[in-house]
């Protein structure tokens, strides 16, 4: 075969399209010789068909192939030498054929509230997408799209790696696209991979692999990527990425249990891929966590609190975006290089610092890093009494709002929200019970709030935290003779807590969840409104009013809410997962909410009890009641169930969550 006859030839299918004949259907095959025309009709499939006596479909292959413009003449060449590869008898064949793939499922989250928002926009969004991002990265990585799938993707990969290569890249490059996009327009990906037998029938893939793939999906997080265990092992050790094993899990319509894994790039450094989705609209600046000078681990708390108090009066002024603590808390006591967390954090500027406490005196030390040029913007000490902390913690945010070019008149202008007492030792004992009761310690919490307010009885965020402790305390087991001592107190405390300042962001998220706790929800939603007008890009505040407006029965706002608070929080706090978890079965997703309490490690029994409700209502009533024999001595479930219940708003609601538990055994 000459090379001039060969359809292999790129610069024969361009010389095609080049002519002009791409617009007529008939003259590309039109203007071939008849040595050309040949060729193509004795190509691998036309001779496999006429050996095997089939020469009726040769024949009706070779008229199909006459009617292929110019325009897809490269596509023909790549169609013949794909299925050529994978024989032809195969293909058209009777048989279904069966062969182990990479299954890789996608879904866009939230497709039905963004078409129902503005269809057309995301129609032509999504289209781009696919076309810009979607096809150019799978091809990139060797694969092939099975289908599109409305707003889903089925695609299918020889090589594991190359299947996970390939999830990382789109979500990286979604993150990217999204970037110029509002958050309520964003287009993001779900994703999942599975290793496993497939069966293929003409250009589709069907079995156990595929279906396994999609329940997969289903279970990753927005932005995120989930794989079986088949994937893992074949994975493993071959690419640069950071694994969380989630466990076992059961997926629907699958009868056996499934090992789940997370992943996400490794060079992130334990920040998620969710992180790169956060707005650029405004200047952003990390604050990583002050460093303790003092010589006694004991004083963490309060270069701790230092650190969190400056990121809370930061994220008050509107031209900044500050990274939540959360997120920079994994570089606390590292050795790292600041810019290039800057960087990886997809920040501006970085904050660092250390606080020593010596005696009656604190000595602050302050740098602000350019991260584009690795420069000090500025670097300063401050020297002062310990009964100056909080003129300390105005001048270092002066001094960064200054050094970042913005007015000084705007921020003098707002009232301090960080110090509402005149005593610093309220103040430190205050600190000292928020580090307590994030390591789970709620009698050390309680003890140092009672003890501050004995120095200062209107600290109103001693009182909110009181308030809101005592809230959950009715959650924790006590009997139910003390139920009602514990809502008095709980009540008690955000009351006063409110009538000593009204207008402490934190104070009102703490008292609307008291409130809500109670079963409130009037107060719990107002307190929650005025919370989020005061500090609209707090992500605590945010995450406390999805859980309100959860039980208040507004769902799918705050599942909404809920879930951007997760994408922007690489180290979610169980807590918030909680939330996510209520939201999802009071939405009647009985499956996702038990997936996602199971994610909790460590969960303390509470719990547990909430994975038998859900259990109990997809009907493995054994496993439920199985969770109900770990009960520890004491803990009042019944009690436990009833208080639940009545945080719901709605009757419908307030019945489905008593129906998990009756289910199970409880007498409620």
């Amino acid at each position: 075969m000459t090379r001039s006859a060969s359809f292999h030839d790129e610069g024969t299918c361009c010389r095609y399209e080049r002519s002009g004949t791409r617009h007529n259907p008939n003259a590309a095959v039109g203007r071939l010789s008849g040595r050309q025309r040949q060729l193509l009709a004795d190509r691998t499939p036309g001779r496999c068909l006429r050996r095997e006596g089939r020469t009726t479909l040769a024949k009706n292959l070779l008229d199909r192939l006459r009617q292929v413009s110019g325009r897809h003449l490269r596509l023909v060449v790549d169609w013949l030498g794909r299925w050529e590869r994978r024989g032809w008898s195969a293909v058209v064949g009777n048989a279904a054929q069966r062969r182990l793939a990479a299954i890789l499922v996608a879904d866009v989250v939230g497709y039905s509230r963004l078409m129902e928002a503005d269809e057309l926009g995301t129609f032509e969004v999504i289209k781009e997408r696919r076309r810009e991002i979607v096809v150019p990265a799978v091809r990139e990585h060797a694969g092939r799209i099975v289908k599109f799938m409305g707003d889903g993707i089925l695609a299918e990969f020889a090589s594991a790696v190359n299947a996970v290569s390939c999830a990382l890249e789109l979500q990286l490059r979604m993150a990217k696209a999204n970037e110029t996009l509002a958050d309520a327009n964003r287009i993001r990906l779900r994703i999942g991979i599975n290793l496993g037998d497939i069966i293929e029938d003409e250009s589709d893939v069907y079995g156990d692999g595929v279906n396994i793939a999609a329940r997969l999906e289903t279970l990753s997080e927005p932005g995120g990527i989930c794989i079986s265990g088949q994937m893992y092992d074949a994975i493993q050790g071959k690419l640069e990425i950071s694994i969380e094993d989630i466990g076992e899990s059961s997926l629907k319509n699958i009868s056996r249990t499934i090992r789940v894994y997370r992943i996400r790039p490794k060079d992130a450094e334990g920040v998620q891929e969710a992180q790169f989705l956060r707005v650029n609209e405004r200047t952003t600046v990390a604050v990583l966590p002050f460093a303790n000078m003092s010589g006694d681990p004991a004083q963490d708390y309060f270069s701790d609190g230092i650190t969190e108090d400056i990121i809370t009066e930061l994220s008050r002024y509107q031209h900044l975006s500050v990274i939540a603590r959360n997120t920079t808390a994994l570089f606390k006591d590292r050795s790292v290089n600041v810019a290039e967390i800057g960087r990886k954090l997809r920040a501006d500027f970085v904050i660092e610092g250390s606080i020593r406490q010596a005696g009656n005196r604190v000595r602050a030390t302050v740098q602000l890093i350019d991260v584009q040029t690795g420069t000090h913007a500025f670097a300063e000490k401050f020297d002062r009494r310990i009964e100056d902390i909080f003129q300390v913690q105005d001048e270092i945010v002066d001094a960064i709002l200054g050094r970042l070019f913005y007015n000084l008149d705007e921020a003098a202008s707002k009232a301090r929200q960080r110090n509402p007492t005149t005593s610093t030792t309220a103040y430190s004992l205050w600190l000292r019970s928020r580090q307590a009761s994030r390591n789970g310690d709620e009698e050390d919490a309680i003890s140092c709030l009672n003890q501050a307010i004995k120095i200062d009885p209107q600290y109103a965020r001693a009182l909110a935290m009181l308030s809101g402790l005592y809230g959950y305390r009715r959650f924790t087991g006590s009997a139910r003779d003390t139920h009602m001592k514990i809502a008095e107190l709980s009540r008690g405390y955000a009351e006063r807590a409110i009538a000593a300042d009204k207008t402490d962001a934190y104070v009102l998220e703490q008292v609307a969840a008291a409130y809500l706790m109670l079963g409130d929800g009037d107060n719990a939603r107002r307190y929650s409104d005025s919370a989020s007008l005061l500090n609209p890009r707090d992500i605590s505040t945010a995450a406390t009013r999805a859980l309100v407006l959860a039980f208040i029965g507004e769902r799918n706002r705050a599942r909404e809410i809920i879930e951007r608070v997760c994408r922007a929080e690489p180290r979610v706090p169980p807590g918030w997962t909680v939330i996510l978890a209520d939201v999802q079965y009071l939405m009647r997703d009985f499956e996702g909410a038990l997936n996602t309490y199971r994610t909790i490690n460590g969960a303390p029994f509470y719990v547990r009890l909430l994975q038998s409700m859900c259990l109990s209502q997809l009907g493995r009533i054994d496993e439920a009641k199985a969770i109900l024999g770990e009960a520890p001595t004491g803990f009042d479930i019944p009690a436990f169930a009833c208080n639940c219940a009545g945080m719901c708003a709605l009757a419908e609601d307030h019945e489905l969550w008593l129906e998990g538990f009756r289910k199970a055994g409880v007498d409620v």
